[in-house]
């Protein structure tokens, strides 16, 4: 009996020490705060498989993620040191760092800028810059669009006055064109494309990056302080990032359901697939060895289209901008 008592003794001390060390583990995970580049979306699906598949916290992350209100507001919270991470649009990050935010682009996989011109297929045809001239543009005056405008402007040897400009809130963009009230809207070529199709019609986009717009679109961003603090957090945060984009784009159904359930995001499953797939198709494919691996050229392009509209100024170089330096060694 003294045997017995003795073994049950020391299952109960063994299991109260398993069951002690268990908030031992959950504090070697390091809590990485991430700020995304709007509310919740379609093209956030990856972050919510990766949550719910575990793979953050595989690599020693307690990932949290706050909703945001633009990649502008962004980059200025991750600055401040109120979030360790991003995912914003580098292009806007690009603006941001040029007006002195302590921040740089640590990877970047959409590597063609969704910015585009978008119609209704039948009513406009969309197929040069010489098109595009006469007909009613609706944009939302400074911001995304402006910059777009400028930067495609320029690239073709025009300027934004030889456009037919109708200047509105981004909320009525899609009303106006779905009413007629204006021929085109400049916009992310993912959201109207989506948006036109749900309201039964089919988009006629010209996407500027077919006509000399190198802006580039999301990506990652860190700020100076959790870069020199935490060097060996960050890649295992974009190996898990990396995992998580893979197996949305293997399974979008499968993702968009799990980011609508978990996070109320409205509209249909259909709707958010149709969207968050129009946005792979400018990005880098996840078999890619190098996804997320950032280009010198392209930054040196980037920069410099940004130079020549005066968004940026002429004593910054590329480098000031971005690194790879946090690129896992395996994906």
């Amino acid at each position: 009996m003294n045997i017995l008592r003795s073994f049950s003794s020391f299952l109960l001390a063994a299991g109260f020490g398993v069951l002690c060390a268990a908030p031992t583990v959950a504090q070697e995970q390091q809590t990485v705060n991430v700020i995304l580049d709007w509310a919740w979306r379609p093209h956030h699906a990856p972050f919510a498989v990766g949550i719910q598949r575990g793979f953050f916290a595989d690599e020693g992350i307690d990932l949290k993620v706050e909703q945001g209100r633009g990649s502008a507001t962004a980059a200025t919270l991750l600055g401040q040191g109120q979030f360790d991470i991003a995912h914003i649009n580098v292009t806007n990050a690009a603006q941001a760092i040029s007006k002195g935010v302590p921040i740089k682009s640590i990877a970047v996989y959409q590597t063609r800028s969704a910015a585009a011109f978008i119609g209704v297929k039948g009513r406009v045809q969309l197929d040069s810059v010489e098109a595009l001239r006469p007909l009613r543009i609706g944009s939302t005056p400074g911001g995304s669009d402006g910059l777009s405008l400028s930067v495609f402007a320029r690239a073709n040897g025009l300027t934004v006055q030889d456009f037919n400009v109708v200047g509105m809130e981004g909320s009525g963009k899609t009303t106006a064109l779905l009413q007629d009230q204006v021929d085109v809207v400049s916009g992310d070529s993912y959201a109207y494309d989506a948006l036109v199709r749900a309201a039964g019609e089919k988009p006629e986009i010209m996407l500027l990056a077919d006509f000399g717009v190198p802006l580039m679109g999301f990506g990652f961003a860190t700020n100076e302080t959790f870069a020199a603090e935490h060097p060996d957090i960050i890649p295992g945060f974009l190996r898990a990032a990396h995992r998580s984009y893979a197996a949305a784009v293997e399974d979008p159904e499968g993702a968009c359901e799990i980011l609508r359930t978990t996070y109320e995001v409205p509209g249909t499953n259909e709707a958010c697939v149709a969207y968050f797939m129009n946005l792979v198709d400018l990005s880098q494919s996840p078999d890619d060895p190098q996804w997320g691996v950032q280009s010198a050229e392209a930054w040196d392009a980037l920069v410099g289209a940004l130079q020549e509209v005066g968004e940026i100024g002429a004593d910054l170089s590329p480098a000031d901008f971005w690194t790879n330096d946090f690129q896992p060694t395996e994906n």
